[in-house]
């Protein structure tokens, strides 16, 4: 199906008492189905969906999403996904996070594939305002601060 807007809204929230970073990023299905087509065909949510069509997604991520504090990149552990009609929702987490300030985001997922997709990120603390940007074909990383 052919859609007129190529958006993904990912939104990191800070767990103060966890210390993590819990990401929800909510993406159109068919349209990381057809980014990855190449590596295999993903048919998510049916009963031929790819075996390894987590790992697949996971390592796509790994591509496009960089997080950095304090001049570490920070690694995360899939935690997994679920659909929902034609939206795809995956969940990723990173441990050992004090703090969400002076987070550093890069946000170039499906971006390779549709020249005019746009990748929302929230950042969210317990104690803190929202904070917001979003990410054009092109766009620098942006630092999230309080």
């Amino acid at each position: 199906p052919v859609h007129e807007f190529f958006v993904s809204i990912l939104t990191i929230r800070h767990k103060e008492q966890a210390k993590t970073l819990d990401l929800t990023w909510r993406m159109t299905a068919h349209d990381i189905e057809h980014a990855l087509a190449s590596r295999g065909e993903l048919k998510l949510g049916s009963a031929q969906e790819h075996p390894k069509a987590d790992s697949l997604l996971n390592r796509y991520f790994l591509e496009h999403l960089t997080l950095f504090q304090e001049d570490k990149q920070m690694a995360w552990k899939w935690v997994g996904k679920e659909l929902d009609g034609e939206t795809l929702y995956c969940y990723l987490q990173v441990e050992g996070v004090h703090t969400p300030n002076d987070l550093l985001v890069s946000n170039t997922l499906l971006q390779d594939v549709f020249a005019e997709q746009q990748n929302l990120v929230h950042v969210e603390g317990e104690k803190l305002p929202t904070r917001s940007h979003t990410f054009v074909r092109g766009s620098s990383p942006h630092t999230f601060t309080w």
